[in-house]
């Protein structure tokens, strides 16, 4: 059995988002622990996604790479609870976003 990680992208994305609403509505702590964890793994396949684009380009590496480091860097925020490595997380995501965009602009590439 192939997964198609496009398709566990979107998933995850939407799966995100219902957790961001609920862990905001509710206010309660478990989910919006769970929403952190649900971004990492998004942000984790965002990164695999993109640098599967069949196309050579700097940018590529740079939108993957992003979405990957903003993935790794909740994860070590969860297990740490260190707030300066939340921020790095917000920043890689910025990167992984804005070269995605550009690489989107050069290439008419839609991984997801």
């Amino acid at each position: 059995m192939d997964i198609d990680t496009r398709q566990l992208t979107q998933a995850g994305l939407i799966g995100y988002l219902a957790l961001v609403v609920a862990a905001f509505a509710t206010g309660n702590p478990t989910l919006r622990l769970a929403a952190d964890a649900a971004f990492g793994l998004t942000a984790v396949l965002l990164g695999v996604v993109t640098l599967r684009i069949p196309v050579d380009s700097q940018l590529k590496y740079v939108a993957g790479g992003g979405f990957l480091l903003a993935g790794v860097s909740q994860f070590a925020e969860l297990a740490t609870g260190v707030q300066s490595v939340g921020l790095a997380s917000t920043l890689f995501l910025l990167a992984g976003l804005l070269g995605y965009l550009a690489l989107r602009r050069e290439t008419d590439a839609m991984p997801f």
